[in-house]
């Protein structure tokens, strides 16, 4: 296991000291949200995007805002002492405890790259309700996400879909789901329980401004559409298109990285983050 800086409060610890008062409800109860940042080549991506999210999760969880330490700053911070080497780098707020107000940390993983030509994927036993508002809230609330990846892992899938209690799929564990099905791109809407992913929302994006010859549809997708689907692909922050060649026990022989869709997009993202590199140049 590669070791990563640590930053608390203001403070640098050595990796895996113990930093986190026991008492803080971020980790005895769950109440805290948390984003995961691509740096790349000394660039951080969506920065401004992923941290609206936080404070929308922090609101919704009564986490105060703003935080006694600014996120920016901490961000900015850490990767001045990370230097050139990429990584996830994930900021975690958590409520913190009562008299010492929310408690930040900052801390980074390796980067899991998917090779091409994909991924292959479950569908979970686990179900989610589609109308729990604390669907769409990045917490680190994830028991049944990690149960689910988990299981998807020890079948030798990259992660696991997510079905709702109605039988429709919402997202993976990890990332959103799309599908070329019936000449039309699909991705579960909002409202079907999923989590509005920052990649997710660069595709939508795009695709409103300059469309596809497919039109963009946010729909539930059920397996039966996987089935007959002609490309299934995911969105997540660092693996940003990820091609799926397989849905195990529902389709096989998906074209993955040769799927036209999943190319044009790739492309795209490509120019979007060449644009943002040069807007927030060092």
């Amino acid at each position: 296991m590669s070791s990563y800086p640590v930053w608390v409060d203001g403070a640098f610890a050595e990796p895996f000291a113990p930093v986190i008062a026991a008492e803080d409800p971020g980790f005895a109860l769950g109440v805290a949200v948390f984003e995961t940042i691509l740096y790349e080549s000394g660039t951080a991506y969506f920065v401004a995007e992923h941290f609206a999210r936080l404070e929308r999760g922090a609101r919704e969880l009564g986490i105060a805002w703003p935080p006694r330490h600014d996120p920016r700053a901490a961000l900015a911070e850490y990767l001045a002492r990370l230097g050139p080497r990429d990584a996830a780098v994930r900021v975690t707020l958590t409520r913190g405890v009562a008299d010492r107000g929310p408690t930040l940390v900052v801390v980074a993983r390796d980067l899991v790259r998917v090779a091409d030509p994909g991924a292959k994927v479950i569908v979970s036993r686990f179900t989610k309700r589609h109308d729990d508002p604390f669907e769409r809230v990045k917490s680190t609330n994830r028991l049944r996400n990690v149960l689910a990846r988990e299981e998807a892992v020890r079948l030798g899938a990259w992660d696991a879909l997510l079905p709702t209690e109605e039988g429709d799929l919402a997202e993976g564990t990890w990332c959103n789901l799309f599908a070329l099905s019936g000449g039309r791109l699909l991705t579960p809407a909002l409202e079907r329980g999923c989590l509005a992913g920052i990649l997710r929302d660069q595709v939508l994006r795009e695709l409103a401004l300059r469309p596809l010859v497919f039109p963009m549809v946010e729909a539930r997708i059920q397996p039966d559409d996987l089935r007959v689907a002609d490309e299934v692909f995911a969105t997540n922050t660092t693996g940003r298109i990820v091609p799926i060649v397989e849905v195990i026990g529902v389709r096989t022989g998906l074209p993955g990285s040769a799927g036209p869709v999943v190319r044009e997009l790739r492309a795209r993202i490509a120019r979007i983050e060449a644009r943002h590199r040069a807007e927030h140049r060092p």
